[in-house]
């Protein structure tokens, strides 16, 4: 079979998510926050829970409103279907990461659909892949994975319906549906597609009216207000957690109970220093090609297009700065409308230069060659990281060790040292619904780091004999 010079880029692009994303992802080990919400979801998979009132563990957030229920409710699904390995959860986070590949590649031949440029749909997804938080988000679960496919999708409809004309009031509707599922995945966050019409007034692509951007505009924002209205119409446990939600999370935050810094516009520089690699990227590109005459196939304004997608990023990133709760990682929604920007101001470069590469070129040989070879390493490396653990392998050693010991929904209790031990916390919930509890010594188990002193324990406890990595065990005599 013969491969233009497209798909072999799109090897080179696979071997990539290969070696960025699958190889990690496929490893044990995830980041707290990633785990709290994976634990969540497969407590409602065992019906410990509902979809409303979501649940943690029997001792901490028992009646779970940290965010909205959407991310739990998927993941039980993937659970029921698939059962509760590991390597489910795993697969539901890359069944997230291809949808988001998928929709960047649609939105792409969106732009360019009478166009040759339309072939370099590997561009927009290699740059988003190599972008270093989110090759991270996607290897830790976080509930941005499932926002960011949401809102890609509505920002998707709502370019046809805009720059397209393409079944305006349909697309709209199916771009506030998706405004709708993002916001159901992360509150208010989600909500930042809805700038989409606005934007592109602003940017005044067409004789656009600003009476026609009202009602577009109500179109869009109506959907999800209207789709929330009849949920919380005929279900009170709706209306009622999101009422814990809202008392819980932005109550929080805006009182900086979660404050990660003290520094108000470190998301601002986080964003910077993320895209740094594909600005500079960029720049040698732009100096490279200065001197060639380069033919326009960005389409009509397409400079225009390119500010439309980054005021679209930065309404997706920005609001963020508004509290000190700020992590790299709330970026990753972000970040696929900054990958197509940058990609869509070298698309008419790069096109000039495939045009000029001959098929029998030695260059282009070279290159299917490294492709090649690329990704038959990359899937030897995934195959090799199989039964590892990328963080915390001594530890699950432990987890899954107390598995086998303590009885499943046991309580047990730990030192007030290690409640905030989040990352065991939340891996013993999800491996064996065990939950924590400081110094309660009616309990039959106590835990405690080897690392504390063993004049912690409470003498209602003896050690026992059992050999573990990281965590001694003591039961009651």
């Amino acid at each position: 079979m013969k491969l233009n010079k497209h798909n072999w880029f799109w090897i080179f692009t696979l071997a990539v998510i290969l070696i960025l994303i699958v190889s990690q992802l496929i490893q044990d080990g995830v980041f707290m926050d990633g785990m709290l919400y994976i634990s969540v979801g497969k407590n409602l998979s065992d019906g410990i829970g509902t979809f409303w009132d979501q649940s943690f563990s029997k001792t901490s957030m028992f009646s779970y409103h940290e965010q909205p229920p959407l991310y739990g409710g998927l993941i039980a699904l993937f659970y029921k279907v698939f059962g509760s390995s590991m390597y489910v959860e795993r697969l539901f986070c890359f069944v997230c990461f291809s949808g988001v590949a998928i929709y960047l590649t649609k939105l792409w031949k969106a732009i360019f659909k009478d166009s040759e440029t339309k072939q370099f749909t590997w561009l927009p997804v290699l740059f988003f892949t190599s972008i270093p938080v989110v090759f991270w988000a996607y290897t830790n679960h976080v509930e941005e994975t499932v926002m960011t496919f949401f809102a890609l999708a509505s920002v998707y409809y709502s370019y046809k319906a805009l720059f397209n004309s393409e079944r305006i009031v349909l697309n709209l509707v199916f771009a506030g549906v998706f405004v709708f599922l993002s916001s159901l995945t992360k509150g208010v966050q989600g909500l930042f597609p809805i700038a989409a019409v606005g934007f592109y007034w602003i940017v005044s692509v067409k004789n656009y009216q600003f009476s026609k951007m009202l009602l577009h505009s109500l179109i869009l924002v109506g959907i999800p207000v209207l789709i929330y209205s009849l949920l919380f119409l005929i279900s009170p446990e709706a209306l009622e957690s999101f009422k814990t939600y809202f008392g819980i999370r932005f109550v929080n935050t805006f009182n900086n109970v979660g404050a990660t810094t003290g520094n108000r516009f470190e998301l601002l520089i986080r964003l910077i220093n993320e895209l740094l690699p594909l600005a500079i990227l960029s720049l040698l590109v732009l100096i490279l090609s200065k001197k060639q005459k380069v033919k326009d196939l960005i389409l009509k304004d397409g400079t225009k297009r390119i500010l439309w997608f980054v005021l679209i990023g930065l309404s997706g990133s920005m609001p963020l700065m508004v509290t000190l709760e700020q992590r790299g990682f709330y970026l990753v929604t972000a970040l696929p409308y900054f990958a197509i920007a940058f990609a869509l101001l070298l698309a008419p470069r790069l096109a000039n230069l495939f045009g000029k590469i001959n098929e029998s070129s030695t260059g282009l040989k070279y290159f299917k060659g490294f492709s090649v070879v690329l990704l038959i390493a990359s899937l030897v490396f995934v195959f090799t990281c199989i039964g590892k653990a990328k963080r915390d392998g001594k530890m699950l050693q432990d987890v899954y060790a107390f598995g086998k010991l303590i009885p499943r929904g046991e309580v047990v209790s730990v030192p007030t040292e290690m409640w905030n031990d989040w990352n065991f916390q939340t891996y013993m919930v999800r491996h064996n619904y065990i939950s924590l509890e400081v110094n309660d010594t009616t309990n039959n188990y106590f835990l405690i780091r080897k690392d504390l002193p063993a004049s912690l324990v409470p003498s209602e406890y003896r050690p026992s004999a059992i050999k573990l990595e990281t965590i001694n065990l003591y039961t009651r005599k």
